[in-house]
């Protein structure tokens, strides 16, 4: 668990939860607005226009700056989600494993979107992610049986690429066999990359093992001990499904964090009015009983 994170609320009862869907629902309505009013385009003194502007191929800067968006838009999907599966009939599992998602997706876009990286860097980043996605064609392809031409097609969409980025001046990325082993530099894995962008590699290791429906896991978030009588009359102790509160909060605490650094980051990176985004952040911290150590725009 990380720093900032507290489940010692006894006080936090299922009227909670009904404000704290009302919260998320504000808080994607408000932040959706902001965006439609932008119309997703960088202010013209912003960080994102004079990487554009300055980088030997604009094309490139733009495909990083977008793949981020793509990332946050998966992300916003998965916490959407999250917070519909908590209305009644509420579930006690897959809360979690949409919160997992929002995890992935918001690492990604935090790695794309840093705005403290130079260009090069955010340029090598999108690169490497591309490669990635690449093997994982492949292996689909694999997966699927004969299916040649396809991956063929593949491996010559890999060295297009890859001359791009040797033109853009990167250096090869190679395997100590000298095959091709990435481009501009190797992704990391995206364990190690949400506990690098977002500090949530124990939480994320948690939600894997209900995603992958381990049972000391999903039996901790989803499920309580009862009793109950058998056939014969006799009291038999079992489980059946069950959220409590406190956990709701945990877990939402975990989401809201990681989407509020997405946003926080493209709002310096594209120079939008950091005033309007912080007010929202904090008047949905505050609704939602969460500390000032979670606010990534006061540090």
């Amino acid at each position: 668990m990380s720093q900032g994170q507290d489940l010692s609320l006894p006080d936090f009862t299922p009227a909670d939860v009904k404000n704290l869907i009302s919260v998320l629902d504000e808080f994607l309505k408000k932040t959706s607005e902001f965006f439609n009013k932008y119309n997703n385009e960088p202010s013209d003194d912003s960080i994102a226009i004079q990487e554009r502007v300055n980088f030997p191929k604009e094309v490139s800067v733009k495909n990083a700056h977008y793949g981020g968006f793509l990332s946050m838009e998966a992300a916003a999907d998965h916490l959407m989600v999250f917070k519909d599966s908590l209305v009644e009939p509420a579930k006690s599992i897959a809360p979690w494993t949409c919160v997992r998602g929002l995890l992935e997706s918001c690492a990604l876009a935090s790695w794309f979107l840093e705005p403290k990286i130079d260009v090069n860097t955010r340029v090598g980043r999108y690169f490497a992610f591309r490669y990635t996605g690449f093997v994982q064609q492949i292996k689909l392809y694999r997966a699927g049986g004969d299916r040649k031409d396809y991956i063929n097609r593949v491996r010559e969409r890999i060295k297009k690429v890859e001359q791009e980025a040797l033109k853009l001046g990167y250096q090869p990325v190679l395997d100590n066999k000298g095959n091709l082993d990435g481009i501009c530099q190797r992704m990391p894995p995206i364990t190690g990359l949400i506990g690098i962008t977002l500090d949530k590699e124990v939480e994320y290791r948690l939600l894997s093992a209900i995603a992958h429906g381990h049972h000391w896991a999903t039996n901790q978030v989803g499920f309580r001990v009862t009793g109950y009588s058998d056939s014969k009359g006799n009291i038999q102790t079992g489980l059946e499904k069950h959220i409590d509160p406190k956990l709701i909060f945990y877990a939402t605490s975990i989401a809201i964090t990681a989407f509020a650094q997405v946003l926080w980051y493209i709002w310096l990176l594209y120079g939008w009015d950091e005033e309007e985004i912080i007010n929202v952040l904090n008047d949905t911290f505050d609704e939602l009983f969460l500390t000032n150590e979670n606010r990534i725009w006061n540090r």
